[in-house]
């Protein structure tokens, strides 16, 4: 987790110095959702257009692991530790 976060930041820097201003970067959590409880992602019964469209012009960060709950979750982004070293519970 922590390489990933150091990835995302060199990356921010490298944009922030080529670019004439720094780019927006929004990272949206859903809580109790699952990968497959979205239309796009071939749910056979939910529809969900908004959440489709803003999938189709974003960026996706697919290749992550997290905890199935949201306190640990968050901490484990904002601190870029597992949320057994990190204390969120």
């Amino acid at each position: 987790m922590m390489s990933l976060f150091f990835v995302l930041a060199m990356f921010g820097h490298s944009v922030m110095l080529h670019a004439e201003r720094p780019p927006n970067v929004i990272v949206i959590i859903t809580d109790d959702q699952g990968y497959g409880d979205i239309g796009a992602h071939g749910h056979p019964v939910l529809q969900t257009p908004n959440m489709d469209l803003l999938r189709s012009q974003s960026a996706r960060l697919n290749a992550y692991h997290v905890t199935p709950v949201c306190t640990p979750t968050r901490g484990q982004l904002m601190t870029g530790m597992d949320a057994l070293r990190n204390g969120a519970r």
